[in-house]
C-alpha cells in the first residue's frame, strides 16, 4: 500500500484518506473530549483498523496537527471574504466578531476540536502543540485591525496585545462556553453585543 508518488509527494488517495481521518478525529474530540479521542476511537469512526490510522499518522500528535491545519485553513477561508469586504477598522472588527460567530455555528465541530486541542495537546517536548506549529490565520489579524484603527484615528490609544487577546478570547472561548451551556444560544446576537461593547470601549 503506497501512499506517495515516485517524487515523494503524497498521492491524491493518501491526501483524501488523511483528510477523512482528520474529520473523524475532530468529530471524536468534539463529542467525547480530547482525552477519550483515542486513535482506536478515531479509527472506529473512520471505519478502518487502528493500524491504518497509524500508517498515515505516526502518532496522535501528528494527527492533531492535521486537525489544527484543517480547522485553521477552513476558518481563514471562511473569514477572508468577510474581512476583504470591510474598509474601516471598525467595519473589519465587526466582520471579525460576527463572522467568527457564524463560523462557530456552521463549523462547530472543527472549532470545538481546536479549543480542546489547544488546552490539552502537547508536543514531545512538553510545549502546547499549537505553539509549535506554523498555522494559517485570517488576514488581517486582530492586531492589524486594531493598529489600523489607531493609525486612522478611529480607536483610542491602548495596548494592542491586551485588547486583541480579549477580543480573541471573547469569540473563540466565551462563545463556545455559551453554546455548550445553552445549545440554542443565539451567537449572532452574542456577537452583536460584543460589537457594541468593543465599540464603546475602544473608540476614540
Amino acid at each position: 500500500m503506497g501512499t506517495k508518488a515516485s517524487d515523494g509527494r503524497r498521492t491524491f488517495t493518501d491526501l483524501a484518506r488523511r483528510a477523512q481521518m482528520a474529520r473523524c478525529a475532530a468529530e471524536a474530540i468534539a463529542e467525547v473530549g480530547y482525552a477519550d479521542a483515542s486513535m482506536a476511537e478515531i479509527a472506529r469512526r473512520a471505519g478502518v483498523a487502528k493500524s491504518v490510522v497509524s500508517y498515515h499518522f505516526s502518532d496522535k500528535e501528528e494527527l492533531m496537527g492535521e486537525v489544527l491545519r484543517t480547522a485553521l485553513a477552513t476558518y481563514a477561508e471562511f473569514m477572508e471574504p468577510r474581512l476583504a469586504g470591510a474598509a474601516s477598522a471598525s467595519d473589519k472588527l465587526r466582520a471579525y466578531l460576527t463572522g467568527t460567530a457564524r463560523y462557530i455555528v456552521e463549523h462547530r465541530i472543527l472549532h470545538v476540536a481546536v479549543i480542546e486541542i489547544a488546552f490539552n495537546a502537547t508536543s514531545a517536548d512538553g510545549r502546547p502543540l499549537v505553539a509549535t506549529m506554523p498555522l494559517q490565520a485570517p488576514d488581517p489579524s486582530v492586531e492589524d485591525i486594531l493598529r489600523q484603527g489607531q493609525r486612522d484615528g478611529e480607536f483610542r490609544d491602548f495596548e494592542v496585545g491586551v485588547v486583541a487577546g480579549v477580543v480573541r478570547s471573547a469569540v473563540t472561548h466565551a462563545m463556545v462556553m455559551a453554546q455548550r451551556a445553552r445549545p440554542g444560544a443565539d451567537l449572532d446576537a452574542y456577537a452583536a453585543e460584543l460589537v457594541r461593547l468593543f465599540d464603546l470601549g475602544i473608540r476614540r
